[in-house]
């Protein structure tokens, strides 16, 4: 989900004239008078843009699209209000930007976001939630503290040569166990993915690389190994993955 910044201007934060230039045609842009559900918003952000997207409040840790904190942190500071903001989101949620766009580090070709990930009262909630959160600093409070990112917890066993580690249900960029352990031998992981965002697993270390295909949407990503004892990491190779925390050790002894 790009938000129709590119990389480097989030990086360097979105300027104060940048945001102003956007206000500019927001004007009756079809934002309702109505009341957003933020909590609603904060759910939505979770499972379909934090992915590619960081957002501090939100506990997403995406690297393939803008870092949103850092995307809107200078036109806050210079006082934009949240109701720029969310002109600004809801805009780009609906129209993002159609042009290919690299990473300045490494010069790889970033995903282009989809247009309307979101629609109607959802999209006008993701909007709020983003404008409300981004470069804000502190916590959520009350229900917004209830939604957001899960963090990888406990250690997956390996059972009789297989090994289970599924993905994070939410979408959020973890697997649901934080490590594993297993026996050495034959050893068939199996990872399934019941979000809409594509996962897979994969293996690597002492002389292993193995990648399962990638799946969503209750699909199941599996490799076969054959595990001298040792230290192994798995971890999701879709692009920006792994990078926003998606691995976690496997020891076998």
């Amino acid at each position: 989900m790009g938000m129709g910044i590119t990389k480097r201007s989030a990086r360097r934060a979105l300027t104060v004239a940048a945001v102003a230039a956007l206000t500019a045609g927001i004007t009756g842009c079809g934002i309702t008078e109505d009341e957003p559900d933020v909590v609603n918003g904060k759910q939505l952000f979770v499972e379909r843009c934090g992915s590619c997207h960081a957002l501090n409040r939100a506990g997403t840790t995406g690297v393939s699209g803008p870092d949103l904190d850092a995307a809107f942190a200078n036109a806050r500071a210079a006082g934009f209000g949240e109701s720029t903001f969310e002109g600004v989101v809801w805009g780009q949620i609906g129209q993002p930007n159609a042009d290919t766009q690299t990473d300045p580090k490494t010069g790889e070709e970033l995903g282009l976001m989809p247009a309307d990930l979101v629609t109607g009262d959802d999209a006008r909630d993701v909007a709020a939630y983003v404008a409300m959160a981004a470069a804000s600093g502190g916590e959520d409070e009350g229900r917004l503290a209830e939604v957001g990112a899960s963090e990888a917890e406990g250690i997956a066993q390996a059972e009789n040569g297989e090994l289970e580690i599924p993905a994070d249900p939410s979408g959020s960029l973890v697997y649901v166990f934080a490590s594993a352990v297993a026996e050495p031998g034959p050893l068939s992981i199996a990872s399934p993915n019941e979000s809409s965002v594509p996962h897979n697993i994969a293996l690597e270390g002492d002389g292993v690389d193995e990648l399962g295909p990638v799946v969503q949407d209750g699909g199941v990503s599996e490799i076969e190994v054959d595990l001298e004892a040792g230290e192994y990491t798995f971890y999701c190779s879709v692009p920006g993955h792994r990078e926003g925390g998606m691995e976690g050790p496997l020891k076998v002894e």
